[in-house]
């Protein structure tokens, strides 16, 4: 219990304007919980709520994801929200002095990420907020902040039409009370700002108020008299459909004798002007007997024009992501082809004898390739994540080995640099668990790479421990030391933030784009765990991030295509017929140069259909096929290949599937259509030398 007069006299007004919407305890309503779910789904969150905020408590008029219907005042996150006109927002709540030890946070609820709006009175008063809760660190987009805001309105817009709604309900009521006096009665009507109108048991208008005549276009002389069913009313409902007579919410009323409330018609008025009204119906008794009805009604034009654009600007900011996503896919294949066909024919200079002065540069144009392709990896990922659209691909996979598959790689790194490097496994760290192999190595490549770059003498440590917690559940924690250049403290608090680097200078000297700490963040995040980094300059730097993982059953690659990667020697001499279904002309030329030194008999084709109509002429050892070509795609040919060997009771030719995508999706995709083996562009000496070596393997096997 609050008393008044020890309260600050602004918190006094919010508290009696809040009261005054006669909101609280009400039952719920669907337009309200219309809204939360529109939040959840637009901003990615669990929690959503509609929080008003009382004097000693926060209590949820609409709520999705959370059971309680009130919570204390004290450990309200919305109580902050109030004291500012913006978006209040928390990124991670544990790393929030504020926060860190509220029983919200520590608690079952387990709230980690907080964004609300408040909901604003026209007298400016803050009474509550629309927010989104997420049970895990978020970095929240502006476009959420912006639909957070934009809601948050439409909120406040319900609350107070909701409260005009009751008010004049309870006009209503008093005016019923009152009839009998008619010269207090009419002298009310007249004075109400709402229109107001009385029909009787055949729908015809007794009475009405001059406002009423005005918002429905008319004089008080044309509007007495003429009754719902007047074939002269130009009505429709809220979609923009013409509102049948019996749907009219007086007509309503008497035929059922209950009160409509709350309902919203549009008048098309003369001159081509549409008016909204939010109306409410309420029968009138004599006795038993149902003798009129009185109806008032209020204009929400504007409120209406404001959810149009509101809807035109959730649209236009959808196709804009929707182009941009498109552009970037578009950009991407435009430059991946060059690229591809720059880093393998450059990666196939490197295997031949030459100067030493040539072959630095040669491997200069590799590592200036690899780096390429790597920012455009690092720009792809970002757009995904804007647009929510990166998604995560739960598989079992060997934690180990899959670790050791990203970490033997950089050693070679740190070895060009006489660094020494040391991977660390604790003995929980054997076994199969759940989780994505993909961005698991993404994380931990990135933040090795990084050490590695740093670091002009030393040593760079990966530790990798896992700690069981309950049941298969385990949390996964790998930190990499480095003896680098450390950083300074004031810039860890934006470390993870796009485009952020350690200072100028390092930019300068290092290079980088500022991009890969903040995909770091974005996947440990959607992977549920957290990240974080401590560092001094020129004593080094340590970064640790934790992901809960599943222990699972060892994982069946029975089945799976192979992802070809080994180091393989070519073997001139076999004689092979292989065939290449490629679209790109560059694309086919670099396999054609890689092929030079195995001597096969080298068959190509543009596209699917092609390579149908040389396969059915004659027979082939091996067949490379791209995943994407025009007419028909690689994995339709595939199929189609598959059926005519079939069909010829031909045993299965080894068919190599290759695309610049190698996801587990992907993958599944190639295995379906019957693809034996998967190579990632670019195609390089290395992995299509094994390919074809691990595929003429699976030919003498099965034969």
């Amino acid at each position: 219990m609050v008393i008044l007069d020890s309260v600050p006299d602004l918190e006094k007004r919010r508290l009696a304007a809040l009261w005054a919407l006669d909101i609280l305890d009400t039952i719920e309503e669907e337009g309200f919980n219309d809204l939360v779910t529109e939040v959840s789904e637009t901003c990615g969150t669990p929690i959503s709520l509609i929080s008003l905020v009382d004097a000693d408590r926060q209590w949820f008029k609409a709520r999705i994801g959370i059971e309680d219907q009130e919570t204390p005042r004290d450990v309200a996150f919305c109580s902050h929200a109030i004291q500012t006109p913006s978006v209040f927002v928390v990124e991670d709540a544990t790393q929030d002095p504020r926060f860190s030890d509220n029983p919200l946070v520590t608690g079952v609820t387990g709230i980690m990420a907080y964004a609300g709006a408040p909901l604003t009175t026209v007298d400016g008063l803050r009474i509550g907020t629309l927010c989104a809760i997420d049970t895990r660190p978020k970095a929240w987009t502006p476009r959420e902040l912006r639909c957070l805001e934009r809601l948050s309105r439409v909120a406040m817009a319900l609350i107070e039409a909701r409260a005009g709604a009751q008010i004049a309900a309870a006009q209503i009521q008093t005016l019923e009370d009152m009839r009998r006096s008619d010269q207090r009665y009419r002298t009310i009507i007249a004075a109400m700002r709402e229109g107001v109108v009385l029909q009787d048991r055949a729908s015809v208008i007794v009475e009405h108020n001059a406002h009423a005549a005005r918002l429905l276009g008319m004089t008080e002389d044309q509007l007495t008299g003429r009754s719902s069913a007047d074939p002269d009313w130009s009505l429709i409902d809220g979609d923009g459909k013409p509102l049948p007579v019996d749907q009219q919410p007086s007509m309503q009323c008497l035929s059922t004798g209950k009160p409509v409330l709350d309902f919203m018609l549009g008048v098309n008025l003369p001159h081509e002007e549409r008016r909204w009204l939010n109306v409410n119906s309420l029968p009138l008794h004599d006795g038993d007997d149902l003798t009129q009805t009185l109806t008032t009604f209020v204009d929400i034009t504007q409120l209406k024009l404001q959810e149009a654009a509101l809807i035109e600007a959730v649209d236009t900011a959808e196709r804009a992501s929707a182009a941009k996503s498109t552009f970037l896919a578009n950009v991407s294949h435009e430059i991946r082809t060059p690229l591809n066909g720059v880093i393998a024919l450059a990666k196939a200079l490197s295997r031949l004898e030459m100067p030493d002065r040539q072959r630095e540069m040669v491997d200069i144009i590799v590592a200036s390739g690899e780096t390429l392709e790597r920012i455009l990896n690092d720009l792809l990922d970002i757009a995904k994540i804007e647009a929510s659209r990166l998604e995560l691909e739960i598989a079992p996979l060997d934690l180990k080995a899959e670790i050791l598959t990203c970490t033997d790689l950089m050693r070679l790194r740190a070895d060009s640099k006489g660094l020494a490097f040391d991977v660390q496994f604790s003995p929980e760290a054997d076994g199969p668990f759940l989780g994505d192999a993909l961005r698991l190595r993404q994380v931990v490549g990135n933040l090795t790479a990084n050490a590695i770059k740093f670091t002009d003498s030393g040593k760079v440590t990966v530790r990798v421990e896992v700690s069981p917690a309950s049941g298969d559940d385990c949390q996964l924690t790998i930190t990499v030391d480095d003896t680098g250049v450390g950083l300074d403290e004031a810039v860890l608090p934006r470390l993870f933030e796009r485009f952020v680097q350690g200072d100028d200078t390092i930019t300068r000297r290092y290079g980088g784009t500022g991009l890969g700490l903040a995909i770091c963040k974005n996947l440990v995040t959607l992977m549920g765990g957290e990240i974080d980094a401590r560092a001094l300059p020129g004593q080094g730097s340590s970064f640790t991030f934790s992901i809960p993982l599943k222990r699972a059953s060892a994982p069946d690659t029975a089945a799976a295509p192979t992802l070809w990667s080994d180091v393989s020697t070519p073997k001139p001499g076999q004689s092979l017929r292989v065939l290449l279904a490629e679209d790109h002309p560059v694309n086919r030329r670099v396999v054609e140069l890689l092929l030079e030194p195995l001597e096969v008999e080298l068959v190509m084709a543009e596209n699917g259909a092609e390579a149908l109509e040389r396969f059915g002429q004659s027979p082939f050892d091996l067949v490379l096929m791209d995943m994407q070509m025009p007419v028909l795609d690689g994995l339709s040919a595939t199929a189609d290949i598959r059926t005519w060997e079939a069909a010829q009771q031909r045993p299965p030719t080894p068919i190599i599937m290759m695309t610049a995508n190698a996801s587990p999706a992907h993958r599944d995709q190639a295995i379906a259509a019957g693809a034996n083996g998967f190579i990632t562009k670019p195609v390089t000496p290395d992995t299509l030398y094994a390919g074809i070596d691990a595929a003429l393997a699976v030919k003498v096997a099965a034969a």
